[in-house]
């Protein structure tokens, strides 16, 4: 299946499609979609909504963040993943958000923070809410959930907005070396950047997910995140994927590719898991 959607790949490079587009063809979403509702005010500040197709009192909500390097990607590209776990019983918020090179850091996960407010006050609603992301995707996420300046801004905190933190494929702790990079994350402000340098900030439980095989990321930053957080007793847990490369941890949430790696059922588990245990959020966190 893997070496399938390879060539499925390399055929697609020939007519301009993308690996998204490919997995977008064969998605069924099981319930109503609602495209391009708006968070805030500004052209990127849209987000499209999967939904289950029988919604519950206690449906959880998972809101996710895509990746391309601060500066590439759409909501759009992301019918598979909001339409499988949406026959999962979850319901799927995914955000577009502004990139480089209209706008630096902070300006993107502020927009995420804002998307997230959104959905905690206009769609959850009370509902158990949790952030994703993939790639700079899961950067995001994780300095919403790590450095409380994002959610203050919008009146309100992670530990009111978010029962637990999916991460995959995030960097986490990062040296920009390209020039582009150097741009959108400025060396005098590198530091606060990084969402490794919040993690004594008391957050809900994070599970992060990457492949030993990455050569986008090192898979050792989700590790470097895990360690720091453990050290100050919050709750992180890693999941390495052996062999399994950048494309692929995000595309085995698909059906054409679920075989690459177990991300679906890792994250569907984890949610269930926190159901389990009443989603105690930030009240999770180890006591010393």
């Amino acid at each position: 299946m893997r070496h399938w959607f390879a060539a499925i790949l390399a055929l697609c490079s020939l007519s301009a499609c993308s690996g998204p587009q490919v997995l977008n063809l064969v998605a069924q979403t099981p319930g109503p979609v609602q495209h391009d509702i708006r968070y805030g005010p500004l052209p990127r500040h849209m987000l499209d909504i999967y939904s289950p197709k029988v919604m519950q009192a206690d449906t959880p909500v998972l809101v996710f963040y895509h990746g391309g390097s601060w500066q590439y990607g759409s909501k759009d590209d992301y019918k598979f993943l909001g339409s499988v776990f949406a026959a999962r019983g979850i319901q799927t918020v995914v955000v577009n958000y502004r990139l480089h090179p209209e706008v630096i850091f902070p300006a993107f996960v502020e927009d995420g923070a804002k998307a997230l407010a959104f959905t905690q006050k206009s769609i959850a609603k009370g509902r158990p809410v949790f952030i994703a992301g993939y790639s700079a995707g899961a950067h995001i996420a994780a300095m919403i959930a790590l450095d409380p300046r994002f959610l203050a801004a919008e009146a309100t905190t992670i530990c009111e907005a978010a029962k637990g933190v999916i991460g995959i494929a995030g960097p986490y702790d990062f040296t920009p070396v390209d020039p582009v990079f150097k741009r959108i994350f400025p060396a005098e402000i590198l530091p606060s950047t990084k969402p490794i340098t919040y993690a004594a900030t008391k957050a809900p439980p994070m599970l992060l997910l990457h492949g030993t095989k990455d050569k986008t990321v090192d898979p050792k930053r989700s590790e470097q995140l895990a360690a720091a957080l453990a050290e100050h007793k919050n709750l992180a847990y890693v999941k390495l994927y052996p062999g399994v490369e950048h494309l692929y941890i995000l595309g085995a949430i698909s059906p054409v590719v679920r075989r690459s790696a177990p991300t679906l059922a890792d994250t569907v588990n984890f949610i269930q898991a926190q159901k389990a245990a009443g989603y105690p959020g930030c009240a999770s966190q180890v006591k010393s």
